[in-house]
């Protein structure tokens, strides 16, 4: 019985642990999105998770590992943090898809381009960016057809389609806050986006 109690009070604390690291990285995501990550301290990261400073550290042991660790939980649980389903970001629905990357790039405008920043001066950012990037192409291809992902060049077709949809998101998030185009102009790139899009990824 004894040992029972003991491996229950194990179990619970390990559940306590996860649930506080969790804490600490949407705490983490939240304050990177509000103010960028070289704007947030790891004291107000704790105090936002409701957490002591001391807490923090026993989990991360420096700013940059909790940027890491953000970066790898935010990566992991990218369709639940955007409260989209898989259909939404994968399939022949291209629209729809389109419409969950301009929300992406418009509600973490902010913490997007510092990342972009941090790929070219920061090694270990690029190469984790670019391994969660490598696997998200490989499982988006994997969902295609079998007719599709048979044809020539899928894969690099898929590549350049998935880069103008990032291409037109920047153009949108842009736009959306400078005001700089008017709607009927950014709904004519939308539009053209989708089209190339389409031919080349199911044509």
């Amino acid at each position: 019985m004894a040992v029972k109690q003991r491996r229950t009070d194990k179990e619970l604390i390990q559940k306590r642990a996860v649930e506080t690291r969790e804490k600490l990285l949407v705490s983490a995501l939240d304050l990177y999105t509000k103010k960028g990550y070289h704007s947030s301290t790891v004291d107000e990261i704790a105090r936002n998770a409701g957490l002591s400073t001391g807490i923090a550290y026993r989990y991360f042991k420096n700013k940059k590992e909790l940027l890491m660790e953000t970066l790898v939980y935010t990566f992991s649980n990218i369709k639940d943090i955007a409260g989209v389903s898989e259909g939404d970001l994968i399939g022949e629905n291209l629209e729809q898809a389109l419409k969950v990357f301009e929300k992406l790039h418009v509600d973490y405008k902010d913490f997007h381009e510092e990342l972009e920043g941090l790929r070219h001066s920061d090694s270990d950012v690029k190469m984790l960016y670019n391994s969660f990037m490598d696997r998200a192409m490989k499982e988006l291809h994997e969902s295609l057809p079998d007719e599709i992902k048979a044809k020539p060049h899928s894969w690099e077709n898929l590549n350049i389609a998935v880069g103008l949809m990032e291409n037109y998101c920047h153009t949108y998030m842009d736009q959306i806050i400078d005001q700089n185009m008017n709607e009927n102009e950014i709904e004519y790139m939308r539009k053209k986006t989708l089209e190339i899009v389409n031919d080349l990824v199911f044509n």
